[in-house]
């Protein structure tokens, strides 16, 4: 017998059951008391059931990933403060123990994933473009609202601006032509003083170039600059020691410096700006385009689109990006170069072979084009960078998640299958590892050796790496969506400083044989102990 809506009663319900149960619960909500109770307890119910679910991850994902012994409360913090932070050597030595994928937790539910397997890395850079907030760890004084710790739309539009701003042709060819003449007067007297000390020597020229670039001249020879540039320095060489304490140690000296050295570099880089604004508002052309961008993007509601600390946010990771990423690579491309002299060689025939005419007589002033050095036109240039950062990544390791979804990740499984990843859950890249593997570099990957990025024969040779090798996907400057914003801007440094070197100088090692390590700072790694080179003025 099925009822008819019509068979059911149309008034209240009153039966012995239903009467006690109202009389159990009617009390509890008769008082205010009483109703705090009861959702206090329904609270903690749910976070309770929430906390058994994470806990119960946290035990399948230790199944499923090896890695190193956790607490329950700190994760691996401790490790990681032992090991100064984000290092190389961190990630090296437990690929080493564990195989092709580890984990690691920061604190007791934040699971960092680490893949040194090419095939894994090109599939997180397509699929994966957010970084986690263990970036900010890395980099803790460049602020919350730098472009490298936003997410989805927020991300887009700065990288849009961003773009636009270092990457228009007006800034790379002032970038190029001051790279080359700041290059030219600071070298002068190389070659008639003995060794050169190269990177302590490139830290002031390459951190110039690109102050004059976003300041003016004034910016060399001012205090403010003098300001902002040791304080930057400072904060590079501290920000490990301090970014993976689980609390801010106050009460310590040193950290105290490094706060003092934080909140200096901000209110310095807010000072320039100011001066850049009063020179905006009283001759509007004597500014960049991308200083006008900066100054007067507006929002579609037409309110500003830069705040005052996202400005100072903004210059700070262009200072960060153009100096400090680019200071490493050029010394390690010239490292290289002076190791191997039969390659310095080559390139400075092939140079001359191109453009030979263009650099006879006084050089100081650039006598070279930007597109003269692109890696369309000058092959062999991109082939020694992409090869000496190969080998050497500056940024050895970058990190990278996705906030909403969830993927089945080839190559990451610690048997070199699929592994799910979890939305939130971070997968740190190793660049310096992946780029040692065949899959990625081929024959010999261990050895130094141009050739590998170039096809064809003779003078006829372009910039083309194998069809079936991811590194058409990836390089030492990203991939794919997240991939460097400021590569141009650093393409266009690099270029012209090796330009000018090669048609100047031959250079070697003071010491030949010398194997120069790397040290980890700042998320970059810059030679642990300062090579001196030979240089010989042609």
């Amino acid at each position: 017998y099925a009822p008819h809506f019509s068979d059911l009663p149309t008034g209240p319900v009153n039966t012995p059951a239903m009467d006690s149960v109202l009389a159990v619960v009617k009390p509890r909500f008769d008082s205010p008391v009483e109703i705090v109770k009861t959702l206090a307890k329904i609270w903690v119910g749910t976070k309770l059931v929430k906390l058994a679910r994470l806990v119960w991850w946290r035990i399948r994902m230790e199944r499923i990933y090896p890695g190193p012994p956790a607490s329950w409360l700190l994760g691996n913090l401790m490790d990681l403060q032992r090991a100064g932070g984000f290092t190389f050597e961190f990630f090296e030595q437990n690929h080493q123990k564990y195989g092709r994928t580890f984990r690691f937790w920061i604190g007791p539910f934040d699971l960092q994933l680490s893949t040194a397997d090419p095939k894994a890395i090109d599939y997180i850079h397509r699929k994966m473009p957010s970084r986690p907030d263990a970036t900010k760890m890395i980099l803790n004084y460049l602020g919350d609202e730098n472009l490298l710790f936003q997410h989805g739309e927020r991300a887009k539009q700065l990288r849009l601006r961003y773009g636009k701003m270092v990457n228009s042709q007006a800034v790379q060819k002032q970038v190029h032509n001051e790279s080359w003449r700041l290059l030219a007067e600071d070298s002068a007297k190389w070659g008639t003083e003995g060794p050169v000390d190269f990177f302590e020597e490139m830290r002031t020229n390459v951190y110039n170039v690109m102050g004059k670039v976003f300041f003016g001249e004034k910016f060399l020879t001012t205090d403010l600059g003098k300001k902002i540039r040791e304080n930057h320095f400072y904060c590079i060489k501290h920000c490990m020691t301090w970014g993976f304490f689980p609390f801010e140690p106050f009460w310590m000296s040193e950290f105290k410096k490094y706060k003092y050295a934080k909140t200096t570099f901000f209110n310095s880089v807010a000072d320039a700006l100011k001066i850049k604004r009063r020179e905006f508002d009283a001759d509007p052309e004597s500014n960049s385009d991308g200083f006008k961008l900066l100054l007067t993007d507006t929002k579609a509601d037409g309110t500003p689109f830069f705040t005052d600390s996202l400005r100072v946010a903004t210059m700070q990771g262009f200072l960060n990006g153009a100096f400090d990423t680019t200071h490493c690579s050029i010394s390690w491309v010239t490292y290289f170069l002076a190791k191997h002299p039969e390659t310095q060689q080559r390139l400075r025939d092939e140079l001359y072979r191109k453009y030979g005419t263009k650099l006879q007589g006084e050089t100081k002033d650039c006598p070279l084009t930007p597109a003269d050095l692109s890696q369309t036109n000058f092959p062999m240039l991109e082939a020694v960078i992409r090869e000496s950062l190969r080998l050497l990544s500056t940024v050895p390791v970058v990190q990278r998640m996705h906030q909403t979804e969830t993927f089945d990740v080839p190559g990451l499984a610690p048997d070199g299958g699929e592994a799910r990843v979890d939305p939130g859950v971070s997968c740190n890249i190793v660049y310096a590892l992946a780029f040692h593997e065949e899959s990625y570099a081929g024959k010999n990957p261990k050895e130094f050796d141009i050739d590998r990025w170039l096809q064809g024969h003779g003078n006829n040779k372009t910039f083309a790496p194998p069809e079936d090798q991811i590194n058409k996907h990836f390089f030492a400057f990203g991939g794919h969506a997240r991939i460097c914003v400021g590569m141009n801007f650093a393409y266009a440094e690099l270029r012209s400083m090796l330009a000018y070197m090669v048609a100047t100088f031959s250079w070697t090692l003071e010491n030949p044989n010398e194997q120069v390590d790397a040290l980890y700072e700042a998320g970059v790694q810059q030679p642990k102990t300062h090579f001196k080179i030979n240089f010989k003025k042609l």
